[in-house]
């Protein structure tokens, strides 16, 4: 029998292979994020803006992937953006490899 953190560790590995060298896009809005992996029910990682805006509480769909540019100036001045251009600073790894 699956448990229910083992089911949610489940549908969070399916959201971070999805956003793998990709940024983010906050559901109904213009603006792209860098993403980083945030802990998440205890040690579950889920992706979640660099900058740290909020994203419609537990929604995990609310960030959607996307391979344009990094636009959020706040996660710009992290320096750990845009792993599609090639430019400046990577985004940092959802996990090491």
């Amino acid at each position: 029998m699956t448990t229910v953190v083992e089911a949610f560790a489940g549908v969070a590995a399916a959201i971070v292979e999805r956003f793998a060298g990709r940024n983010g896009r906050v559901r109904g809005s213009s603006v792209v994020h860098a993403v980083h992996p945030e802990r998440w029910l205890g040690e579950i990682r889920v992706p979640a803006p660099a900058c740290r805006v909020g994203v419609a509480g537990f929604e995990l769909d609310a960030l959607v992937p996307t391979d344009d540019p990094v636009t959020c100036a706040r996660c710009l001045s992290t320096g750990h953006y845009s792993t599609v251009t090639g430019n400046g600073p990577r985004q940092l790894p959802l996990w090491d490899a």
